[in-house]
């Protein structure tokens, strides 16, 4: 039932949040003089955003993917001048509008996830923290790669990183301590309205570059014999952390198959029954993006000759829940990338 719900709900996104944004302006014409007509605009954006949450959780039968994003969206609506009280209002006239527009006996499943928000709400943080503790194992170094790259100076944060791993940091550490946390706190700058989408493309492209020069440090570990298939689902542009629990397994010595991004699900099991690995390792940063990692691992599963292929995922939906990793039929999940190493190991171990 809750996946026919969330289907409903992905399919009459747009009449739903055009009757919220209606119903809102309507009942409060204030809303209009307070945000103008580029307001509206953004309204219907954003509850396309919310339903597209709040689809996933439905789905997952996790409510806290929602609350976990409308922790985010309270923060980065806050950043933009938008008052809580308005994301209230709009919570709620969009348990109204799932009354009028899904079909079903029990709609709880689609409303138990807004009920939770709509009871967190007062208490989740105004805008989250740091992700670069000044205490922190290089902290110094990667505050200093940060401030390199947010003043567009490619060049000299690579020279620092140089000077870093000839210093004696080791690779591991780079990538762990700056660059994932650096990328971290890029995207925490642009939810809190400090940096543009410019600047936080630039410091992405500029990580990866970087990323990619150092490769060959990353091939001087010797082979284990293993080989793993790394990519992201269709639609999931963010691969920087995969690409890190890439090049961690290819430090621990394993052979990947590095994809990347945005990888759709059919093309990639032809590939596998080409070329089969040990393992598969799939990363999802969007909770919506969840239903197309669970879309796949049926796909693969019905597949004879990769039906026992062990699949290791990981992202930020894994982290909110614990479960959520069993629900689509995965082998294992990690939350690093030095976690991953392990967990892949145990996976090839126990499937052998």
């Amino acid at each position: 039932m809750s996946v026919v719900l969330a289907r409903q709900i992905t399919e009459r996104s747009e009449a739903i949040s055009g009757w919220v944004v209606a119903s809102d302006y309507a009942r409060r014409p204030e809303l209009l003089e307070r945000y103008g007509e580029r307001g509206r605009e953004l309204y219907l954006r954003d509850n396309a955003y919310h339903l597209s949450f709040l689809a996933e959780a439905v789905a997952s039968g996790e409510p806290a993917l929602f609350v976990d994003y409308v922790a985010w969206a309270k923060s980065m609506l806050l950043a933009h001048g938008v008052l809580v009280e308005d994301l209230v209002h709009n919570l709620r006239l969009l348990r109204e509008a799932l009354a009028v527009h899904l079909q079903g006996d029990d709609l709880s499943p689609a409303l138990a996830p807004l009920d939770s928000a709509l009871a967190r709400l007062p208490d989740l943080p105004d805008a989250p923290p740091t992700f670069i503790d000044e205490g922190g194992r290089n902290a110094v170094l990667a505050q200093e790669y940060l401030e390199r790259l947010l003043q567009g100076r490619r060049r000299d944060a690579g020279a620092l990183i140089e000077r870093a791993l000839g210093d004696g940091v080791p690779l591991r550490q780079v990538y762990l301590d700056v660059f994932q946390r650096t990328q971290r706190e890029v995207g925490r700058l642009w939810q809190l309205n400090r940096i543009t989408v410019a600047e936080e493309h630039y410091c992405s492209a500029a990580t990866q570059v970087l990323m990619s020069q150092l490769y060959p440090l990353v091939l001087e570990a010797p082979r284990n014999g293993r080989s793993v298939t790394a990519f992201c689902v269709a639609d999931d542009l963010h691969e920087i952390g995969l690409r890190i629990v890439a090049d961690f397994l290819e430090l621990a010595g394993w052979d990947c198959d590095y994809i990347g991004a945005n990888t759709p699900g059919a093309a990639l099991i032809r590939q596998l029954e080409r070329r089969t690995p040990d393992l598969v390792a799939v990363s999802v940063t969007m909770p919506y993006h969840v239903r197309a990692l669970a879309d796949f691992v049926e796909a693969l599963r019905a597949r004879p000759a990769l039906a026992e292929l062990p699949i290791l995922v990981g992202g930020r939906p894994f982290l909110i829940t614990d479960n959520l990793w069993q629900r689509i039929g995965a082998s294992g999940w990690a939350a690093d990338a030095e976690a991953a190493v392990d967990r892949a190991d145990e996976l090839v171990r126990g499937a052998a």
